[in-house]
């Protein structure tokens, strides 16, 4: 179940995004780490801030129009993008996924695995808090950045699409940011919100069992072994119409091919829907029988 040209989000602009991604390329290998930390930084905060004040228009002309289904999407997205690299199309399509979770009455908790800086985690819990009750959200990450890649995540040499390397590190949210975040800044209950720490294959197999039923799975591992470790985990759990989101299936190759095999793997047959940035997410099928642990 591999994506094609056609539904391939970066097979668009790939001249341009290959002339970036080698530029930066070149400029990583050629100045000093604390040269190319200088220019790239400040040259990408920049960037994201031009992102959010473009969005911010969006917002704007839906206070206008008094859409308040609306103004409750963008606000939510607007406010945690300064803490996310997903981008505002992965983090609507994020929103839009856990918001028919609780419309649709889809039993579970919500549970991301790959955290970063916490941004899409105080999304999800923003969404949680309109189930009635509450749904628990479980956030796992090793906080300590991606680790190195494999050779399963190789294909011509490189790991990916994504425009910048991600060496060992990359990615890095401390777990003291993302609790300031969820629960100082975003005021969410430490109850509800579990934040696991460690690498998924060792968090995982000990936390499963306390999970419970999962509505909404979020997969932002980058690395094949990271993608199929959370699949493998987690996939029994989620429910029948619960959504799996795989954050890097079109940006990173070991992503992709973790999830084709797994699904290949397990016979399921379903629709990935593009978020329109790099990844895809899919309602799992009823019917899929589970495999013993």
């Amino acid at each position: 179940m591999s994506a094609s040209a056609d539904t391939n989000p970066y097979a668009k602009n790939a001249a341009l995004k290959g002339a970036v991604r080698k530029t930066l390329g070149v400029m990583q290998a050629v100045l000093p780490k604390s040269a190319y930390a200088a220019m790239y930084r400040p040259s990408f905060a920049v960037y994201q801030q031009a992102l959010r004040s473009r969005y911010a228009m969006r917002l704007a002309a839906a206070k206008r129009a008094g859409d308040a289904a609306a103004i409750d999407r963008l606000e939510t997205v607007h406010r945690v993008m300064p803490h996310s690299l997903i981008g505002s199309s992965g983090l609507e399509h994020t929103y839009d996924r856990a918001m028919g979770s609780v419309r649709g009455h889809v039993p579970g908790a919500f549970v991301e695995c790959g955290v970063a800086r916490g941004g899409c985690a105080a999304l999800l819990t923003h969404v949680a808090t309109q189930s009635e009750p509450a749904r628990e959200c479980w956030y796992f990450d090793s906080f300590e950045g991606l680790p190195d890649p494999t050779e399963k995540d190789l294909e011509d040499g490189r790991t990916g699409h994504h425009i910048r390397p991600l060496p060992k590190g990359s990615c890095l949210g401390t777990i003291e940011q993302v609790s300031e975040l969820l629960f100082d800044e975003f005021g969410y209950d430490r109850e509800d919100v579990h934040l696991v720490q460690g690498w998924f294959q060792d968090t995982l197999p000990v936390t499963r069992e306390a999970i419970g039923p999962v509505a909404l799975l979020r997969v932002d591992g980058d690395w094949f072994d990271s993608t199929y470790c959370v699949l493998t985990q987690l996939f029994d759990q989620v429910s029948d119409g619960g959504a799996v989101i795989i954050d890097d299936y079109w940006s990173c190759h070991g992503a992709r091919k973790a999830t084709d095999q797994f699904l290949a793997e397990r016979g399921v047959e379903t629709e990935l829907v593009p978020d329109g940035r790099g990844g895809m997410s899919f309602i799992k099928p009823s019917g899929v029988a589970a495999v013993a642990a």
